[in-house]
């Protein structure tokens, strides 16, 4: 009963939200995003695959989109409340700060739908259902809750920063994939480095997100010496 009502209240809110004048333009920031065009096809290969790498560059909208296409898609068939999301970060900052600005696409404050967890810092909830933490966050979660009961997507964003650390939890999450077999690992990592992550989770499928291009203009020292 608690999480039909919490899944209804998830929908009504996106519905509010979807249908909202002034957060209009939050939406059409959202919508031209390289990741917004690979929607479909993100969720079709996370419903199908147990691991999925996503390759994009910066700017093209991975990690706040990613989790908030994951949500929105159980929100739509009334499974809001059943679906929580752990979004690993190399850097306490980097958790905070897309913390903050997927609350604020979602048209909330941190602490709701949306938190952060950092060592001796959190900002979350009974009713949070994307959670940004660091990866000693998970090692510590990992220790008292081998099974991450309740957590239906693990997201490694910049998979491609390794460390000691990130190398050990890919290796755990491995082995708990094998005991939880509709648990969803999704890796978000630089070009370069995504073929390496398929092969270490027996050859798992990858999507390229493309990035988006700017103007540039060429300056040279004897232009800057002219202008001078």
């Amino acid at each position: 009963a608690r999480l039909r009502a919490e899944s209804e209240e998830l929908t009504a809110a996106m519905a509010a939200l979807s249908s909202s004048g002034a957060h209009a333009p939050m939406r059409a920031q959202r919508q031209s995003l390289p990741a917004c065009s690979m929607r479909a096809t993100l969720l079709s290969e996370i419903a199908r695959s147990q691991v999925l790498v996503v390759s994009g560059e910066t700017g093209c909208g991975k990690s706040t989109q990613v989790p908030q296409y994951i949500l929105e898609e159980a929100v739509e068939t009334g499974r809001g409340a059943e679906c929580t999301i752990l979004v690993l970060q190399p850097r306490r900052v980097a958790a905070i700060s897309l913390a903050r600005r997927v609350a604020a696409e979602r048209g909330e404050e941190v602490g709701g739908s949306v938190g952060y967890k950092i060592r001796q810092e959190s900002k979350s909830s009974r009713r949070t259902r994307i959670l940004f933490a660091t990866t000693g966050v998970l090692l510590r979660r990992l220790i008292e809750d081998p099974e991450l009961l309740g957590v239906t997507h693990v997201i490694v964003d910049e998979a491609h920063e390794r460390s000691e650390d990130s190398d050990f939890a890919l290796m755990v999450l491995r082995r708990l994939l094998r005991r939880r077999p509709h648990l969803r690992l999704v890796l978000m990592s630089a070009s370069l480095t995504a073929e390496l992550f398929c092969e270490y989770f027996d050859a798992a499928p990858c999507v390229t997100v493309p990035g988006r291009t700017f103007p540039v203009t060429d300056f040279f020292l004897e232009d800057a010496i002219e202008l001078t």
